[in-house]
């Protein structure tokens, strides 16, 4: 369970703008003094923003947003909105006397419902804007309001969304997942022997006829933040974020496909309650990396229960 305080110990805001009536949206995760960063990135049709320059090889390691939206590759220009936010705020990264934020971000493929709206740079600084430590609403909210499941074969096309959950380790270490759910796949629970599908049934017909393909290119996605308050580095958290992406594997079916564009952004903020690693480094790696993984499944199953119609 994550509770408000739990932001507060990840150093992490949360703002949403929701276009309820056009079925789109923006989701902002603001670290005020910069959080570190690892991506890993599964999906085959990715939009993302700015991912290379937080490469290992990359000097640009701090990040002061992650910027999850709507509306396709054209969703991209909410994120300057976030951009001149922060710079509005005074926050960045020192440069020659002047704060340059780090921020990065992805799209998903909303335009198939709703309108043709897509989120702007207004929209984006809205979310900004509304963020907070206490913001901890699931469904249809921000970048999950236009979100779908359930588009593989003859599969049931469904609602996804946004959602939340956390797993608290020793020594008070939390780590939590957000995710946005917009998968070609069908949700799944894998606690079934054999798993059962939960949303999106698929057609018995469903792999011989092949139903539905031409309806799938490019309009699917799973993104998820990870966010824990143990200092780890961009090496350690692109790991974590490698062993979350086991928690999509273990909720949705398929997944990672050539017709998805799944990313994952670990974050390890420099504010909020920063824990000092208890354990050996390629423990702690682990044990944050399954923990993730964990949550990321709950966080998926209930991005989707908390949807509507």
């Amino acid at each position: 369970m994550l509770y408000p305080n739990s932001l507060h110990k990840i150093g992490l805001k949360i703002g949403h703008y929701t276009d309820s009536s056009n079925l789109t949206g923006v989701t902002a995760f603001i670290a005020e003094k910069g959080a570190e960063i690892g991506i890993d990135i599964r999906g085959s049709s990715t939009g993302t923003f700015n991912t290379p320059a937080y490469d290992p090889k990359s000097s640009g390691k701090i990040a002061h947003a992650v910027v999850l939206t709507g509306g396709s590759i054209f969703g991209l220009e909410s994120i300057f909105g976030v951009l001149e936010y922060l710079e509005h705020q005074g926050l960045g990264n020192n440069k020659l006397g002047k704060a340059v934020p780090g921020i990065t971000g992805a799209v998903i493929y909303d335009l198939g419902v709703g309108s043709d709206r897509r989120p702007t740079k207004q929209d984006g600084y809205e979310a900004a804007l509304n963020s907070s430590y206490e913001n901890l609403i699931r469904g249809n909210i921000g970048v999950g309001t236009g979100a779908t499941i359930g588009k593989w074969f003859g599969g049931k096309k469904m609602k996804g969304g946004f959602g939340i959950a956390a797993k608290t380790l020793a020594r008070d270490i939390v780590v939590a997942a957000f995710v946005v759910t917009n998968a070609m796949g069908n949700i799944i629970d894998p606690q079934k022997s054999p798993p059962e599908t939960l949303y999106g049934a698929m057609d018995v017909n469903g792999f011989r006829k092949f139903s539905g393909l031409l309806d799938l290119t490019s309009q699917n996605t799973t993104l998820a933040v990870i966010a824990t308050n143990v200092r780890m580095n961009t090496i350690q958290l692109m790991k974590v974020a490698e062993l979350a992406h086991d928690g999509m594997a273990r909720s949705i079916y398929p997944v990672h496909t050539s017709l998805d564009g799944d990313v994952i952004f670990a974050l390890s903020s420099l504010a909020g309650e920063r824990i000092e690693p208890p354990v050996d480094g390629t423990v702690l790696v682990d044990l944050v990396g399954l923990a993730a993984a964990d949550a990321l499944y709950e966080a998926i199953n209930n991005s989707v229960k908390s949807a509507e119609s």
